[in-house]
């Protein structure tokens, strides 16, 4: 019998009697505390809702309650249910106006209930159907990590509900990813208007986990992802390097941070686990921690560090979580690991296999695979990929003996998509770590949608369907995209389909989408809200392919070929009204949702774009197109990338005229620069590329330098580093000098002199141009806008 009980129960077994509503019944609980009461309250509340039923709540042994809630002896339970998983199990059995729910545990009866709830809200003409229930998980661990360092921080409310949601699919473990967005007493810097969670939000979401058997874990890095930390001038003397992600790890300092950090980390979250994070390092041995590694190897330096930090974690009683990359990197530190760290093995390709999570399980680790519901990349989560990432990955672990599955979401650049989206995917993993066997992602979905919704609509389904579908799948980095720039060249993970097709594509879907929206928006039960965020999309997705035919014509212009433009300018300001239309509305979205703190970053990029068209039509109008590109150069001592100079000075001399009006100079780096003019340090550049928006801003710095010039003879010189293995230090400058008599453009090329400041210190040699790897976007020096770079 399919009862669509989300995640399926192990074992459904027929041939009992039906259960019939009465108007007014009881629950008894076997104990009178607090978990089982609200396990009652939650049942009882389900019942009142669909039958207007009067349902009381009692401990009375002698009661002849309809619904009994009983917790039992371990010898009582099932023999078929694995002894390390049935504090996780429960059973149900309906029969002759009876529901008896058992379990050894409080919390296989909140699963049994959650279950029974689901039983209920779908039921008909007051009747349940007579049946057993015996139900475990496959993975005793089920949980999700939730990037809240890159953008969106939940409000309390949406955190909470993303407890609901998750727990009502026997999800009981939330990890959520922190790097900079937690007070911290002992460095207040660190959050600040980030939308840091504060002691008592993080109690209360605690307390409101635990009611819903949910252990919150939290993700706090230890080693790489600190670039939004280390960018901030007080925490530079922790740093690799100016500008590193990683911190160093051959300065004893480093580890007093780390422990004054973590102190206070353990005292907010209670659990007896603590993630370490240590994913995506880097950094490490670039330079400040180069000899240590070159005394012995990267894997031991990696491994030594991560042994500080368990020791660290043990002292105040934490059992270690961490992520795996590092170590299938540099297998050696498999050998040199404590062996009772439990390794979080994440992979977010769509693969039918994935070997490491044999390696971890020879090795004699505890681990828990981790896919992804693939968040960071386009508008609506990338389930073409997710979901057969979430599937293989969990059935590769279940094959080799992992302990846990953890579905991750991340918020690269921004976290623009609105993470609502996620809760399917969520679901999806929780079904398929409960029991994989009885994984069908076509009867999963649908019945997922009848929960969700709380109506029986296959059109539910086909809404999600839709919107997953590659060709209608829109990138935030195309989006985003300068109108003037040719068409990105898709990455591994998109479909190489051409904008035209892209176009036809989503007019022939969007209108059955839409008509679908608008007659089920009214009759839904539950998530109505959902229904705001599928018009943003359809909204979204309108003014896309608008802006795609906007750039199919300044293309022709760019190409020399006639154009209306009259009508091109109609274009733009169409796209420019929609676009300021999109910004309002999704920051409306975001404030339902999300603390008001990082949502700045992505009207700015609403504001961006804007900028780009208005810039765009003011010279179109006067029949011309201009690159919208850098002119500057980037400019090297050597085009050697495996023997580059990795210290180096530049020098541009140059004579003004006449009295200066104003100057405007921008200055950027690969990686790291101090910018002097006149033998006055003026500004330093250090940060470099990485999945942060926050730092992004810090990249390109744009300011005035009028004080610091003067009439005749001036010198701009610019002591740069790079610190990547790979090649040389270099930089790019354009400054706007207005003087009485002209204005001037300063800018690198090679016209630039530039000697090694290396070991073996050149002589003035002239510059060399290099191609930078990424677009960039030329500043706007009347409005004051500086350059952007493109993803």
């Amino acid at each position: 019998m399919d009862l669509r009980i989300i995640p399926t129960p192990q074992v459904v077994l027929q041939n009992y009697t039906d259960f019939k509503f009465e108007n007014n019944f009881a629950i008894s609980i076997s104990d009178d505390n607090d978990n089982l009461n609200y396990c009652a309250q939650l049942l009882s509340n389900t019942i009142m809702k669909k039958i207007k039923a009067l349902v009381t709540i009692t401990s009375d042994e002698n009661s002849t309650a309809a619904i009994e809630l009983r917790i039992i002896d371990e010898d009582e339970m099932s023999q078929r249910i694995p002894d390390s998983l049935k504090n996780e199990s429960y059973r149900i059995l309906i029969n002759n106006n009876k529901i008896l729910v058992e379990s050894i545990s409080e919390r296989g009866i909140f699963y049994a209930c959650m279950s029974l709830i689901q039983i209920f809200e779908k039921s008909q003409n007051h009747r349940l159907p007579g049946v057993e229930i015996i139900d475990y998980p496959d993975f005793k661990v089920r949980g999700i990590s939730d990037d809240i360092s890159r953008g969106q921080v939940s409000k309390l409310e949406n955190f909470k509900k993303i407890i609901r949601e998750i727990s009502r699919y026997k999800i009981n473990t939330y990890m959520p990813y922190i790097e900079d967005v937690l007070e911290l007493e002992a460095f207040p810097s660190i959050g600040k208007n980030r939308g840091a969670l504060t002691k008592a939000e993080v109690k209360e979401l605690i307390a409101y986990a635990e009611k819903h058997f949910v252990e919150v874990i939290p993700i706090f890095q230890t080693l790489g992802h600190y670039e939004n930390i280390l960018a901030m001038e007080e925490f530079l003397k922790y740093a690799e390097f100016p500008g590193s992600a990683s911190l160093n790890v051959s300065n004893e300092e480093t580890y007093v941070f780390i422990e004054s950090m973590l102190k206070e980390v353990f005292e907010l979250f209670p659990s007896e686990y603590f993630h370490m994070g240590a994913d995506e390092s880097y950094d490490v041995g670039l330079h400040a921690s180069k000899k240590l590694v070159r005394k012995s190897s990267i894997a031991e330096v990696h491994a030594a560090h991560y042994q500080r930090v368990y020791d660290i974690c043990r002292k105040y009683n934490k059992k270690v979580i961490m992520y795996g990359d590092i170590i299938l990197n540099y297998p050696d530190i498999l050998e040199l690991l404590p062996k009772d760290i439990t390794i979080v093995d994440w992979h977010y390709g769509a693969s039918n296999e994935y070997s490491s999570t044999a390696t971890f399980n020879n090795a004699g680790f505890r681990y828990y695979v981790s896919p992804s519901v693939w968040n960071f990349t386009s508008t609506f989560p990338n389930y073409s990929v997710g979901l057969p990432n979430i599937t293989n990955i969990i059935k590769e672990g279940k094959n080799n003996n992992a302990a846990g599955m953890i579905s991750s979401n991340w918020g690269d650049f921004g976290a623009e998509t609105i993470k609502e989206f996620l809760l399917f995917g969520y679901a999806y993993s929780a079904q398929c770590a409960w029991n994989f066997e009885q994984t069908n992602i076509g009867n999963f979905s649908h019945d997922y949608f009848y929960d969700f919704f709380g109506i029986d609509d296959s059109r539910l389904s086909a809404i999600y369907e839709n919107f997953s579908m590659p060709y209608n799948q829109i990138y935030w980095s195309e989006l985003w995209r300068h109108p003037l720039l040719d068409f990105r060249e898709p990455k591994w993970w998109e479909t190489n389909l051409s904008p035209v097709a892209r176009i036809d594509w989503m007019e022939w879907t969007e209108p059955g989408i839409k008509k679908t929206i608008d007659e089920l928006e009214s009759r839904v039960l539950r998530n109505r809200d959902h229904f705001n965020l599928f018009r943003f999309l359809i909204d979204l997705n309108a003014w896309y392919r608008l802006k795609l035919r906007t750039q199919f014509i300044l293309h022709k212009k760019i190409n020399d070929e006639e154009i209306d433009l009259e009508m091109c300018g109609k274009l733009i300001d169409e796209n420019i009204d929609q676009i300021d239309k999109l910004k309002k509305a999704y920051k409306k979205l975001w404030l339902t949702y999300y603390k008001k703190d990082n949502l700045w970053m992505i009207e700015d990029k609403f504001e961006r774009l804007q900028q780009y068209f208005v810039e765009t039509k003011t010279k179109l109008m006067d029949d011309e197109i201009v690159d919208p590109l850098l002119s500057s150069e980037w400019i090297y001592y050597s085009n050697s990338k495996r023997k580059g100079v990795k210290n180096a000075k530049f020098r541009k001399t140059f004579t003004i005229s006449g009295d200066i009006i104003n100057a405007q100079l921008q200055l950027m780096a690969d990686t790291y620069a101090q910018l002097f003019i006149n033998n006055k340090l003026i500004e330093k550049v250090y940060v470099k590329r990485s999945l942060s928006l926050v730092t992004e801003y810090d990249r390109v710095k744009f300011f005035n330098i009028t004080d610091y010039l003067k009439k005749g003879k001036n010198t701009i010189e610019v002591i740069a580093e790079k610190f990547q293995r790979s090649g040389s230090a270099g930089i790019n400058i354009i400054a706007q000098i207005e003087s009485e008599n002209e204005t001037e453009l300063i800018q690198t090329n090679d016209t630039w002199r530039v000697k090694s400041l290396g070991t073996k210190r050149g002589s003035w040699k002239k510059a060399m141009e290099i191609e930078y790897p990424y677009k960039i976007i030329a500043p706007n020096f009347e409005t004051g806008r500086p350059s952007w770079i493109e993803r």
